[in-house]
């Protein structure tokens, strides 16, 4: 039995990776139409597997909390306080459950349900840009989903754990929700490792092994979310100052007197510069006369960083 649901799994590790290679080769062909492309390409078809994620954490989630309380606490009962076992250990697992659920029913605000937006800094984000699926104006800071269809104000990602994407509206819950699993994790780690060392209980070291591991994977993508608002960026403005920055470093990124950036590239054939606007939807070629190279990232200014942490914090999660 164990060998048939081994050459399964096998059998599918294969052809999902050669499926995309092979996708005119019978019998890859197939398997790529109907299994491989609704899976993974097409984001409209079996809108289920958008669940499975969530259901994966529920379902880990879950067993540690079972596991716990069947097996590891009736053999630990002198090891937790009392105010362990009645308040602490059940408000913790509480408030993860509690937010995670806020985050997956509240939808951030989008472009068809706000007339508010920021302001443009015309190096991110560019006024007059239309969403070529929404047919709307791109809004600063918004982002289009493809999953949720829709063009999310202030986007930031879409969670595959909560499957929604985190945006203007629901940022307090998706904070709470990981700030809420590190230190239960966290908390959890530490208090198995400590008693561990006094009572050897086999589901205790599990349970150990499984939230230690957690532990430093939660917490270390709870540090780099909390990394973005103290800097004022969200995780799509990130990926976009990369580019500004890389190009910077390459000496194309100019800004003329005006202040204006542009993206001025040697033409191969000529060897002349030519001029791109950093607006990602603009493919005009412009006439840049009096400019200079920036060569400092202390020369770009990130209209949206408030200053500090609790500035950008209170910024992010105000209605």
């Amino acid at each position: 039995m164990q060998l048939v649901i081994w050459g399964l799994i096998v059998s599918q590790a294969l052809l999902l990776v050669f499926s995309p290679l092979l996708k005119y080769t019978i019998p890859f062909n197939w398997y790529y139409r109907h299994i491989y492309h609704p899976l993974f390409k097409d984001v409209k078809r079996l809108t289920w597997k958008y669940w499975l994620v969530p259901i994966f954490y529920a379902s880990i989630y879950g067993y540690c909390s079972v596991l716990f309380y069947v097996s590891v606490l009736p053999e630990i009962p002198k090891q937790l306080l009392d105010i362990e076992t009645y308040f602490v250990v059940p408000a913790l697992l509480f408030i993860p459950i509690a937010s995670g659920l806020q985050c997956m029913l509240v939808k951030p605000a989008s472009t068809k349900s706000s007339t508010t937006h920021e302001a443009y800094d015309y190096l991110l984000f560019f006024p007059d840009t239309m969403c070529r699926t929404c047919k709307l104006q791109k809004t600063a800071r918004s982002k289009h989903c493809a999953i949720c269809d829709q063009c999310t104000l202030v986007a930031d990602h879409h969670c595959i754990w909560i499957n929604n994407c985190i945006g203007k509206g629901n940022y307090q819950y998706f904070y709470i929700f990981l700030l809420s699993n590190s230190v239960l994790l966290s908390y959890a780690s530490v208090r198995l490792s400590s008693i561990l060392l006094k009572v050897y209980v086999h589901e205790l070291l599990i349970l150990d092994i499984l939230v230690g591991a957690f532990a430093i994977i939660v917490t270390v993508f709870t540090y780099m979310q909390y990394a973005l608002v103290r800097d004022g960026l969200t995780t799509n403005e990130e990926d976009k100052w990369l580019l500004v920055q890389d190009m910077m470093r390459a000496g194309k990124l100019v800004v003329t007197s005006e202040g204006n950036y542009f993206y001025r590239i040697q033409d191969t054939e000529s060897q002349e510069y030519v001029f791109y606007s950093p607006n990602l939807y603009d493919h005009r070629v412009y006439s840049v006369g009096n400019y200079r190279t920036v060569k400092d990232h202390t020369e770009l200014a990130n209209i949206y960083d408030k200053g500090n942490f609790r500035a950008n914090l209170a910024d992010r999660i105000k209605s």
